[in-house]
């Protein structure tokens, strides 16, 4: 299978070394484009998100290996000094297919099982239809790959549970109350945490919550950016406490914004009724002694890993039922690749024995009649197409020399197998020896 994939991510790079070899859209435009053109290669893909950079390609010519790949692609983006081939990894064959297929299904993501790789992927793979750098070998193997995520998505849980602390603080609301969407929620902070847990609750069908930070126009930036959210001054917070059912908080600083005293007052305005708090801060933005008051729930990010961790764990568990959905589909795509190799001897083979019917009957065609003829000239078409089904079926299907030729003449012909004339003896004397006695 002539195929290679070569790239740097997350297990062979380090972050930095990985920004640096990283392709924006226009430049694995410009990649796919200059490998197609120079006729480097007859088929390219480029793959790059912030954890990784890849490239799979169907060389045109046999100087193209992987260290001739890794070098261009080193070359392409100016980095001799900093990155060298040894950051990279290199598959071929249907190693590169099943490294596709690891990726597709997220089985080799930084965050196993993240959902957003195989939109990645697809995005990568219309890219080059669009730059017409696909053909028939990358085609069949990114439509394998993305009916393979769709079945462990389907099939598996894999993406199932939180490994996120933003979405796991979602996940935890939603085991503490059935109905999130019908909770008064606060969300204390406008940074990148606070917009994740804020779009986690949007996508449990949350429609508006209450935003409040210590600078007023970011929580209003904030706001804007979600579409949604009332701004509550930081000031207020304190003396509005009992009117939220969960409260998340996200900023920064060394302060607890939220103390014991806060909680206790909301409380007695609550009249007991209980409170979810999540402190995703670190340092942590709710004092500890919070927990003590009763019918408040705090769970801080220790609380929210473990959950995680668990997650993790369960996830780890699915990898084994993705890999045997891979290695069946690995298998599919190797026989079909070979059927394309062998596809000019079939053609060659169906041929030959026409060729040999047309000589055989041009011998006696002036001895019969036209009608006879045209009998003989059926039949003998039957017979031929009869006779190479099995062998033609039987090519297509082989992923492997076969050494021993009369085993490979017996299976293509579907023979049956021969009976041992005298079952049980051996030959130990070597007879050639014996002879020259």
């Amino acid at each position: 299978m002539n195929l290679i994939a070569v790239g740097v991510n997350h297990n062979t790079a380090p972050i930095e070394l990985r920004e640096k070899i990283s392709l924006t859209d226009s430049m694995a435009r410009s990649l796919l484009t200059e490998l197609i053109d120079s006729k480097l290669a007859s088929e390219a893909l480029v793959l790059s998100t912030c954890n990784r950079t890849e490239l799979y390609v169907v060389p045109a010519m046999p100087e193209v290996t992987a260290n001739y790949l890794k070098d261009y692609l080193i070359a392409h983006k100016g980095v001799r000094k900093e990155v060298t081939r040894d950051h990279f990894f290199n598959y071929f064959a249907c190693g590169a297919a099943r490294h596709f297929y690891n990726v597709a299904c997220a089985i080799d993501s930084l965050i196993l099982g993240e959902v957003q790789i195989i939109g990645q992927v697809k995005t990568a793979y219309n890219r080059a239809v669009e730059m017409k750098t696909v053909g028939p070998i990358l085609n069949k193997m990114c439509h394998t790959g993305f009916g393979l995520a769709n079945r462990v998505r389907s099939k598996t849980k894999l993406t199932a549970g939180a490994v996120s602390v933003s979405y796991a603080a979602v996940e935890l609301t939603q085991k503490i109350y059935s109905d999130v969407s019908t909770k008064n929620i606060l969300l204390v902070g406008a940074g990148d945490t606070a917009k994740l847990a804020a779009k986690n609750l949007l996508d449990k069908r949350v429609r508006d919550f209450y935003i409040t930070n210590r600078t007023y126009e970011k929580a209003e930036l904030l706001a804007q950016e979600l579409g949604t959210g009332k701004i509550l001054p930081l000031e207020e917070m304190t003396e509005r406490l009992h009117e939220f059912d969960i409260v998340v908080t996200a900023v920064g600083g060394n302060d607890h914004i939220i103390k014991k005293e806060h909680v206790a007052a909301a409380m007695q305005k609550r009249h007991r009724d209980p409170i979810l708090i999540l402190d995703l801060g670190l340092p942590r933005n709710v004092a500890p002694e919070v927990g003590q008051v009763n019918n408040v729930f705090l769970k801080d990010i220790d609380d929210l890993k473990m959950i995680i961790d668990s997650n993790l764990e369960k996830r780890r568990a699915e990898i084994p039922k993705v890999k045997h959905f891979i290695q069946k589909e690995l298998i599919e795509y190797a026989r079909w690749y070979f059927s394309l190799e062998v596809k000019p001897t079939i053609v060659d083979l169906q041929e030959k024995f026409f060729e040999i019917k047309a000589l055989e009957l041009a011998r006696i065609k002036n001895k019969v009649s036209a009608e006879e003829y045209e009998r003989m000239e059926q039949l003998s078409d039957r017979i031929i197409k009869k006779l190479l089904h099995f062998p033609i079926t039987t090519l297509k299907q082989q992923t492997a020399d076969t050494t021993d030729p009369v085993s490979f003449i017996r299976n293509i012909f579907d023979l049956k197998e021969q009976e041992e004339e005298f079952p049980g003896l051996t030959f130990p004397i070597n007879l050639k020896e014996q002879n020259n006695n």
